[in-house]
């Protein structure tokens, strides 16, 4: 027997967003009054709250979400990592280290920085403040990981939005490499009991042509009973 969460928060039009990601909009283009049905127009960056970035996010050229298949956004060995840092902290390989057992047979790392009571609380210091990994962290990831085919966060970007030039790289370290098929997933909603997961199945929207986009995530727990 299986339980089934939500690892992804719904697409909120007042949610936190990093200060380069305009908000979203939805309006109405019929209704149920003068229609006699609704149809409306939603309007929204493709990297808004939990979504997922590919190699064609900052590789020209690369792989998009829609070249991926189906069995690449279902994981059966995730790790959770409770990595607890101060706000705009850049996580180095020696914060990882401990990991490194952990980390070294999972097919997803996701890393709870323990921000999800921040993204409830305070929303611009969640937007802002957030920690993250650098170039040096991502690069040990990809070194001593080699199964690993996705990583997922509780903030709202893999670099460390306080210190973006010097950590941005950190996506293209983490998704560059001829033929690479690897996944992001940021803004991950991980504020929970997951010490039973078993399984990760991410549900992205397909749109030709976009190089990433918000997705619905669930986590699959073994029951205790």
């Amino acid at each position: 027997m299986h339980r089934y969460l939500w690892l992804s928060y719904p697409l909120a039009l007042d949610g936190p967003r990093p200060p380069a990601i305009p908000p979203p909009e939805l309006t109405d283009l019929y209704t149920i009054a003068q229609d006699g049905a609704g149809v409306q127009i939603l309007r929204v960056a493709n990297h808004t709250g939990t979504h997922v970035d590919t190699p064609c996010h900052v590789v020209e050229g690369a792989v998009r979400i829609t070249d991926f298949r189906p069995e690449e956004m279902i994981f059966m060995r995730p790790a959770v990592i409770d990595l607890r840092l101060p706000d705009a902290t850049v996580a180095m390989p020696a914060d990882l280290e401990r990991f490194a057992g952990t980390l070294r047979h999972a097919d997803l790392a996701l890393f709870r920085f323990g921000y999800g009571e921040v993204r409830r609380t305070d929303p611009k210091r969640f937007c802002t403040r957030c920690p993250g990994l650098g170039v040096e962290s991502a690069r040990w990831l990809r070194r001593t990981c080699p199964d690993l085919r996705a990583l997922g966060l509780d903030v709202p970007s893999v670099a460390v939005i306080a210190c973006l030039e010097s950590t941005m790289p950190a996506h293209n370290e983490l998704l560059s490499g001829v033929g690479r098929r690897f996944l992001i997933i940021e803004e991950m909603n991980l504020d929970q009991d997951l010490s039973r997961l078993i399984e990760v199945r991410i549900n992205p929207w397909l749109v030709e042509g976009m190089d990433s986009g918000p997705c619905t995530i669930v986590g699959v727990l073994e029951d205790k009973e």
